[in-house]
């Protein structure tokens, strides 16, 4: 029997002082995702979408996981009979505060919970995740999680896809100038590591939309604009398996070349990480107040 994921990304406006509105707003299109699409089997959307700014400090925000919001969430999720990945919320454990996605299945239970692994450093202040998250739609799909940012790490991608991961899900709230190098990025990380890769970005003053689907050869299976939008998408899932066995395009078997390269997968940059050349010259992590003192 082939093996087909139905998915649904919600590109939502956020109200940003609102936090409740925008609760009621991703419940609503829950529902409406499974009364239009019944077909639909996971549903997920833009990071942090439930969080507020510019009104209470993110650390204020961190409640540990579960916790009130995260039971409704399970309930939302119960009630549409769905997978379920919220977007991100903030996570506080003991001292430390972590920017986590949670997939919820349609029971309504946590299952999988990915702590971001690069938050964007300096302007994000959340702690780094170190823990690699896929977790399993049973005889249908692996599915591995990242947030935002995530995305500019080829590691991620290629530590999740060696773990069995068929489809990324990547929920951003990205509005920065970059986003048109986000959009190649997707499609490059699908292409290198012949898996679907899913964006759902926030509109808000946080979030730019433009949110974008890439299947295993990097192709896009859709792409919108800076509304409000519902992408819908039937994966098959059986390609990703035929994909990595023939090769991308029918030539390009990247994933046997890896795994049969003399190098064995030791590559330098890996294993004297501080030592490059390139981290001889690198200035500290920070905002640079002036161009000034930008460094050459």
């Amino acid at each position: 029997m082939s093996r087909r994921l139905g998915v649904a990304g919600l590109q939502l406006k956020k109200d940003p002082r609102d936090p409740e509105a925008n609760l009621e707003k991703l419940e609503r299109n829950v529902k409406r995702v499974r009364s239009l699409w019944p077909w639909v089997d996971l549903i997920f959307t833009g990071e942090l979408y439930l969080h507020p700014y510019e009104v209470i400090s993110y650390k204020d925000l961190a409640e540990p996981i579960p916790n009130s919001l995260t039971d409704k969430l399970g309930e939302i999720a119960a009630e549409a009979e769905r997978w379920f990945v919220p977007g991100s919320l903030y996570e506080r454990d003991g001292s430390r505060i972590y920017n986590t996605a949670i997939a919820i299945n349609p029971e309504g239970e946590i299952v999988a919970k990915h702590r971001k692994l690069f938050p964007w450093r300096p302007s994000e202040g959340a702690d780094y995740g170190e823990e690699f998250t896929v977790f399993e739609i049973p005889g249908i799909a692996e599915v591995g999680l990242a947030i935002c940012y995530d995305l500019w790490f080829p590691e991620i991608f290629r530590t999740l896809t060696w773990m069995g991961a068929d489809v990324v899900l990547q929920p951003s709230a990205t509005y920065t100038p970059d986003r048109p190098a986000e959009l190649i990025l997707t499609q490059a990380q699908a292409i290198m590591h012949q898996c679907y890769v899913l964006n759902a970005n926030v509109v808000s003053p946080t979030g730019g939309g433009l949110s974008i689907f890439a299947d295993p050869e990097g192709r896009i299976l859709q792409q919108v604009g800076t509304h409000e939008e519902v992408m819908t998408e039937v994966l098959d899932i059986d390609k990703v398996a035929w994909v990595r066995q023939n090769g991308s395009f029918g030539i390009t078997a990247v994933w046997k070349s890896f795994r049969d390269s003399p190098l064995g997968g030791k590559f330098p940059v890996y294993e004297k990480l501080g030592e490059g050349e390139i981290m001889k010259h690198l200035g500290e992590l920070k905002v640079q107040k002036s161009i000034r003192e930008w460094k050459v």
